[in-house]
């Protein structure tokens, strides 16, 4: 992988044509916003709370791509899952995907203003590479739209 490659992939996940269908950002628009604020019986989790979750964490990766050896979530914490995510009126769903286009656009200015060797180095203050950071967001982002799209699925029956 070289920085190239992933300014692309980054991108096609996010709002090209993957080949495994519809991109994050074209699903996320895709959802009315009567369906944002729901969840399913024996969940807590509804489609505003996993996008602000993968917004929160593309915030870390922005920290670390800045090189901000400090910045962390701890898992299951306010950081990790806020409380206040509730999604209700069709201009406070724009501004949550306007915060999500922020964390994209930032995120590909910052990497493609590295070399191709920044890859290989630890993430600031971590014991993983910047490639495997990357990669891992990429995997977090398709993961969390998959319980969107399922749980879109289930909610509009």
């Amino acid at each position: 992988m070289d920085i190239e490659d992933c300014i692309t992939q980054l991108e096609e996940v996010f709002e090209g044509e993957p080949w495994y269908g519809t991109s994050v950002l074209k699903s996320l628009e895709l959802i009315p916003v009567l369906f944002w604020n729901k969840n399913l019986e024996n969940s807590s989790n509804s489609i505003a709370k996993l996008v602000y979750h993968i917004i929160d964490w593309r915030w870390f990766i922005i920290e670390k791509v800045k090189n901000n050896e400090t910045f962390s979530i701890e898992l299951n914490s306010e950081k990790d899952w806020r409380k206040n995510s509730s999604v209700i009126t069709q201009e406070e769903k724009e501004k949550c995907i306007g915060e999500l286009i922020k964390t994209q656009e930032l995120l590909c200015r910052l990497v493609s203003e590295k070399p191709d060797s920044w890859l290989y180095e630890f993430a600031a203050g971590k014991d993983y590479s910047n490639e495997y950071m990357i990669r891992g967001l990429l995997q977090h982002d398709l993961y969390h739209l998959g319980q969107i799209n399922m749980l879109y699925s289930r909610l509009k029956k």
